[in-house]
């Protein structure tokens, strides 16, 4: 241990603190953000923990801005408490469970926590929820929590594959909270995990961030570098003395150089400073500077922008990135992220709260919807109109006999009927001469009046002509 300015202090703390590039080149190891060291030798910003994982949501605004408006996406959407046949259920449970989807918490609305559970699960890749029970009423929950992912520990059993209960499977959740230790009963907690797969441990999440830890590196790397050549530019050029004498170039002192750097610091673009050099000093001028978009600093973040937007299927025309960007295909983007991305995750949030409820038990089941959103009601006129021309066309056929009840649902795309093929005339037992119209009518009874014709030719005749069945025709043919 050494004594100096640092304190007390290890050679390698000092190494850390006065040349951290050093200290991570000779170590290996990486802390903090990220660092460029020496020959080349790069350490990107790692999203492998949840620590680093906060830290690129709070750092890197494009992962700030897509995850939060996918959380406010999936915030929309409308729950319901149904019955076994898809109604809205009726009853004291229906009424206990849909109280809890209205207030989950004190400090929270449905809408407030399911925006944290889509956060959660998309930073971290797993978000765990408490539910607050009574003691010895596990099925009557009080309350739902999301809890801090950075303030739970999951205890494993380390068996896997030939349990068939979850707590064979894990021990326990702790729960470390402002210094207190809270051990949580497995059925306690509703575990959901994201799709992407933990290779590392199956019974984890795994959070999509640690593919992308090159392009959230870069974007911070690019927005520091932008912020520099703003903030500070660096050295922008070079004034040389030009001074000659018989001799050569006259050199000039230390103490010349540090009145032209002083009298140089007065001049530029601000009100309070001079915009016009006078100087009887001999002196040339090499600029140094770089135009920022030979750094190609803005075409590198929409790349590494558009990388995270497909981890995270958030189309990239609702980041405004798209040249082009219409009202049509941005209707048509906002239905393919609900479709492709929130609905999908919506259902598995909902089916799985089901199942950690046991509202089954009750008869009852827990769902999402978003067809009251304008982007689907669009699509539901469209498939009204549709609808409407099939059913003009169509229907006049079977009112006329032409087609029977089953193939004018297929028409429509319902579903037939176990009796429904046959013609109208059948289903409303309409009378013959009703079927028939005057002229039928007539035609009929010059058949069946004709002395000429046997009673099966007449029978063969109601048969073919008039399209009765041969029991039809027996019947008129005495």
């Amino acid at each position: 241990m050494l004594q100096n300015g640092l304190g007390m202090l290890s050679p390698g703390k000092i190494l850390k603190a006065l040349n951290p590039i050093r200290w991570v080149e000779r170590t290996g190891k990486r802390e903090g953000n990220y660092f460029y060291g020496l020959g080349g030798k790069r350490f990107t910003f790692a999203t492998d923990s949840v620590e680093r994982q906060i830290e690129a949501y709070d750092r890197c605004a494009p992962v700030a801005a897509i995850l939060n408006r996918k959380s406010r996406a999936f915030a929309n959407g409308k729950w319901w408490v149904l019955d076994k046949d898809g109604k809205e259920a009726k009853g004291s449970d229906a009424e206990r469970i849909r109280s809890l989807l209205k207030r989950p918490n004190p400090v929270q609305t449905w809408r407030q926590f399911n925006s944290q559970v889509e956060l959660f699960l998309n930073l971290f890749g797993e978000v765990f929820i408490f539910a607050l029970t009574p003691v010895g009423m596990p099925d009557k929950v009080k309350a739902l929590w999301v809890l801090p992912n950075w303030a739970v520990d999951v205890k494993l059993t380390g068996k896997m594959f030939m349990q068939t209960e979850v707590t064979e499977m894990i021990e326990s959740y702790s729960l470390n909270y402002n210094g207190v230790k809270t051990v949580l009963p497995v059925e306690s907690v509703l575990h959901l995990k994201d799709q992407h797969l933990n290779t590392n441990e199956l019974l984890r999440g795994r959070s999509r961030m640690v593919g992308l830890q090159d392009e959230v590196s870069n974007i911070i790397a690019a927005y520091e570098s932008r912020n520099v050549l703003i903030t500070r530019r660096g050295a922008i050029g070079v004034l040389s003395n030009e001074s000659k004498d018989t001799v050569g170039n006259i050199p000039m002192s230390d103490e010349d150089k540090k009145n032209l750097q002083e009298d140089f610091q007065k001049y530029g673009l601000s009100r309070d400073q001079w915009q016009v050099i006078i100087t009887n000093a001999s002196l040339k001028w090499q600029a140094m500077s770089m135009p920022t978009k030979d750094l190609l600093l803005f075409e590198e973040i929409e790349d590494d922008v558009r990388q995270i937007a497909d981890t995270y299927e958030y189309p990239m025309y609702l980041l405004g990135f798209k040249s082009g960007t219409t009202y049509s295909n941005v209707g048509e983007a906002k239905k393919s992220l609900y479709q492709d991305s929130i609905i999908p995750e919506a259902e598995y949030i909902a089916e799985s709260l089901s199942t950690f409820l046991k509202t089954d038990l009750v008869g009852l089941q827990i769902k999402v919807f978003y067809d009251h959103l304008d982007i689907f009601q669009q699509g539901e006129k469209e498939k009204a109109d549709a609808f409407k021309v099939r059913s003009d066309a169509n229907v006049p056929l079977y009112e006329k006999g032409i087609i029977t009840l089953n193939q004018l649902l297929t028409v429509l795309d319902m579903d037939p009927r176990p009796d429904g093929d046959v013609f109208i005339y059948d289903l409303l037992k309409t009378p013959y001469a009703v079927k028939l119209g005057v002229g039928g009518t007539q035609a009929l009874q010059s058949i069946l009046a004709d002395i000429n014709l046997t009673p099966e030719q007449k029978r063969n005749s109601l048969i073919v002509l008039f399209g009765l069945t041969e029991q039809e025709a027996n019947q008129i043919v005495l």
